[in-house]
């Protein structure tokens, strides 16, 4: 059986893995998020660790992909 044309030639984007190293830092139940076990700052504040990113990095359309 042929494939629909549209999986045939549609460009397949690599996938990027980002981990984030979380061994320095503890979950808290309560607050509801991670905290660094050394300085007690909150993971969001840390300007060293790379962050998840958002919906804008979508490329299901392209339209974010303004060069494209």
């Amino acid at each position: 059986m042929n494939t629909h044309l549209l999986l045939e030639k549609a460009y397949v984007y690599p996938i990027k893995e980002e981990k984030i190293n979380l061994e320095e830092y503890n979950f808290n139940t309560i607050k509801g998020y991670w905290i660094n076990k050394k300085s007690l700052q909150p993971l969001i504040l840390d300007s060293s660790v790379q962050k998840p990113r958002s919906k804008k990095c979508d490329r299901e359309t392209g339209e974010d992909q303004k060069g494209e």
